[in-house]
């Protein structure tokens, strides 16, 4: 191999270390373009990292058994790739990864390096020309993000309007229907008794997540397990994104559901009421469970879905194996997950967990987390609603 066009010896060491760790096994499937960003973003990391130890070194363009190992290690690491995520894949019961796409990814990471030696061999404009040339296909092959209609609704319109084959009483109390959590609570509960809520089979407290949204599977289950004899009401703690409110606002969601608790004592103290949360509104369970025995109000049943690590388990509760909500924390970086899956989903495999890297892995699957099908992720199905309220059993046929 020419040595005009060899990687530096450094970014070349590093931007390997950094393939390493982005190729190592992770919770989710993965597809081959999220998988080459992954790799973009650790390589150009390791390579800066690699190079500021080499100019320190005086070390130059690496040598023809450094580029061997080099690319030994990749191809290693990327075979590694490949058979986990057939693993994960046949779990989750998606297509395997094609040979064309694993040629595709196998080309990029390998050649990533070289192209970027290449490219500072050649001149300006060249260069230019050519950097040019990828971010334009970069720009076809990147799909563009559209808005659809569910989008421009409100959390309210989107909860009232869930698609149920019998639907039961709904009740969403939004930000705007009082200037506190105990008003906002006053109101919704007013609505739940004037539309008759209190005389269905089942009171449904749902805490919805940090951004406001209840999972439209878990109303279907309730609602068709008790063929529409339920009544679930919904107060919004917050308008921001479920990260933002977990980091900032977590007290927001238990003094939220332990006002609506309040107010419900105040006006049926003897009703039985099922909880549940899912993501942050698990910790509105924690609070509103605690909260209703102080009280003395009957709790049915609890359930607790996707529950974040550091949120503890106060009764029954559903985690996806692959869901890395349920195992992502700090302690992830010098701790194996001491979460187990309470309900597989599909049987999808944990990764083995290794010091720092599985970190990483968990921080990334984080982004997509809720991109795949119920059963994966932090995606729940409808055994939500229908395990939460299998105890209040189906009103008799007529």
């Amino acid at each position: 191999m020419n040595a005009a066009i060899r990687p530096a010896a450094g970014p070349l060491i590093g931007y390997t270390a950094g393939v390493v760790l982005a190729l190592y096994p992770n919770m989710l499937p993965r597809s081959v373009l999220v998988q080459l960003l992954v790799v973009a973003v650790f390589g150009v990391f390791g390579a800066l990292l690699g190079g500021l130890v080499a100019a320190r070194l005086g070390c130059g363009a690496a040598s023809g058994a450094v580029c061997r190992v080099s690319a030994q290690v990749t191809a290693v690491s990327l075979a590694v790739w490949l058979l986990w995520q057939g693993v994960v894949r046949d779990g989750a019961a998606f297509a395997s990864v094609s040979p064309l796409d694993f040629g595709l990814l196998a080309a990029g990471v390998i050649g990533a390096p070289y192209l970027v030696a290449l490219l500072n061999s050649v001149r300006t404009r060249a260069r230019t020309a050519v950097l040019a040339a990828v971010v334009g296909v970069a720009a076809v092959l990147v799909p563009v993000a559209t808005a659809d209609a569910a989008a421009q609704q409100s959390y309210a319109e989107r909860f009232t309007g869930i698609d149920s084959p019998a639907p039961g009483i709904r009740v969403y109390g939004s930000l705007s229907d009082g200037a506190s959590p105990p008003a906002r609570a006053d109101d919704a509960v007013a609505r739940l008794v004037a539309a008759g809520g209190l005389r269905k089979r089942a009171v449904v407290i749902a805490v919805p997540t940090g951004s406001g949204w209840v999972d439209p599977h878990f109303v279907r289950g309730v609602e068709k397990t008790l063929r529409g004899d339920s009544a679930i009401v919904v107060a919004q703690y917050t308008e921001q994104p479920s990260w933002q409110s977990f980091l900032f606002h977590r007290d927001a969601a238990a003094e939220s559901t332990v006002a609506v608790v309040e107010a419900l004592h105040r006006r049926a103290p003897s009703t039985p009421v099922y909880l549940y949360g899912q993501s942050l509104g698990t910790v509105g369970v924690v609070a509103a469970h605690r909260r209703a025995i102080e009280l003395g109000q009957p709790v049915a049943a609890t359930l607790q879905s996707g529950t974040p690590a550091d949120v503890p388990l106060d009764g029954p509760a559903q985690l996806n194996s692959s869901d890395p909500v349920g195992v992502w924390s700090l302690r992830l970086l010098f701790a194996p997950p001491d979460r187990g899956a309470t309900e597989p989903g599909r049987a999808t495999r944990r990764p083995p967990w290794l010091p720092v890297v599985g970190f990483l892995q968990a921080t990334i699957d984080l982004l997509g987390a809720t991109a795949p099908p119920p059963g994966l992720g932090h995606r729940y199905d409808e055994h939500q609603g229908s395990d939460l309220v299998r105890g209040a059993g189906l009103p008799k046929s007529a």
